[in-house]
């Protein structure tokens, strides 16, 4: 009897858990929707309906797939647990090859509004003395170089790039 009673307590317990997950998803989902999806004259309800991709993540990947694919006219929607500014201590070099690519996704003004700084290669110290390094940016042209900047302000403009697409 007493085994019987556990089972039924915990199955009680899990159901309990899973209801209330579910509820707290549905909410987060529609907080996402509600902050990622600016009006234009088109209501929620209907940029919800039937997304062609659904992106777990807003950051520097999700938010580059949720523009490239909206660009392309597909309905695409974006679940994030937290939108606000990722507020770390942590910033962002950006190689040649990754600006680049930002360039031909059209996404490079994402990395200009945020105080970028120009990076042309590293220096290295040891022992008191240095070297530096520079990128091979020969045969590139003169606005290609690495960037720096605050990986926060970065994914913020990521995100409102990616929200500005009406789909």
């Amino acid at each position: 009897m007493g085994g019987i009673m556990a089972f039924l307590l915990g199955f009680l317990l899990f159901y309990r858990s899973a209801v209330k997950r579910k509820t707290t998803i549905s909410r987060e989902v529609a907080r996402a929707e509600a902050l990622l999806s600016p009006e234009k004259g088109v209501k929620q309800a209907e940029k919800a309906k039937n997304p062609d991709i659904i992106i777990v993540g807003a950051g520097v990947a999700g938010s580059a797939l949720a523009y490239t694919l909206g660009k392309d006219g597909r309905r695409v929607h974006v679940i994030e647990r937290d939108l606000a500014e990722p507020d770390r201590i942590v910033g962002e070099l950006l190689q040649p090859g990754g600006y680049l690519k930002l360039i031909e996704l059209g996404l490079q003004d994402c990395v200009e509004d945020t105080d970028a700084q120009q990076v042309f290669g590293y220096a290295l110290y040891k022992g008191g003395r240095s070297t530096k390094l520079s990128y091979p940016l020969e045969n590139l042209e003169s606005y290609v170089s690495g960037r720096s900047f605050h990986n926060g302000r970065f994914i913020q403009r990521m995100r409102e790039k990616a929200s500005s697409l009406p789909k």
